[in-house]
């Protein structure tokens, strides 16, 4: 008999998050603490541990008494999310290489590669690119880098999750043939090489991400509504 160990606030907050990640619940939303409490089943003070967690992911932008308000964002939230991010990660690749070893963290991020590549075009994707970048910040044996990166990594994929819809496979298959130059590079012993690819991966988000918004926008304006 398979037992479930999660508390009441673990599920509602894995599943609040979900919500979030995938726009069910939309960016600036309000989450009342009473209308929560009524879809649970439960009593405020699960709600609010969850509520707490989203928080400290950097999910809610802030919390009041009844209830806390879903983060909103424009292009230079997103641009200052992807630079503390892409600095945390290469900061990670350069922790790895000097307190690791090397082939060890090769063999790692090449079976997320191949994770990747076998889940093109799913949800599934998002959790293999993210455990790639991961396994160079789990292996800097850094802990305070480890919390950095999985406050902003959440923001970020949040980002990728809700814009990179129009483009999705082909910003796929370039992400994967980045991964597989940046792990080349560090498998050859150039970590500086690799943290250079980095910066070249995570700039090119910042240039696709402005070019879909642009793209939304114009849309909008031709349909007669503005943002």
């Amino acid at each position: 008999m398979l037992i479930n160990k999660k508390t009441l606030s673990d599920q509602i907050y894995d599943i609040l998050k979900v919500e979030i990640l995938k726009r069910k619940i939309p960016f600036g939303t309000k989450l009342v603490n009473r209308s929560l409490q009524k879809r649970f089943g439960v009593s405020s003070s699960p709600i609010r541990d969850a509520i707490n967690r989203l928080n400290q992911d950097g999910l809610i932008t802030s919390i009041d008494k009844t209830g806390a308000t879903v983060v909103d964002f424009d292009y230079d939230f997103f641009v200052e999310v992807n630079e503390i991010l892409l600095y945390v990660i290469n900061t990670g690749i350069k922790l790895s290489f000097e307190k690791s070893d090397t082939e060890e963290v090769c063999r790692c991020v090449e079976e997320y590669i191949l994770l990747q590549e076998k889940c093109i075009g799913t949800d599934e994707f998002y959790d293999y690119d993210y455990k790639f970048h991961k396994a160079f910040i789990e292996y800097s044996r850094n802990t305070r880098l480890k919390k950095l990166f999985k406050e902003y990594n959440v923001l970020h994929e949040m980002l990728v999750r809700s814009y990179y819809e129009p483009e999705t496979l082909q910003i796929q298959e370039d992400s994967i043939k980045m991964h597989k130059q940046i792990k080349d590079a560090f498998k050859n012993k150039n970590y500086l090489l690799a943290m250079t690819l980095t910066e070249e991966h995570y700039k090119a988000a910042d240039k696709i991400f402005k070019k879909i918004l642009h793209k939304r926008k114009k849309k909008l304006e031709e349909d007669g509504y503005s943002d």
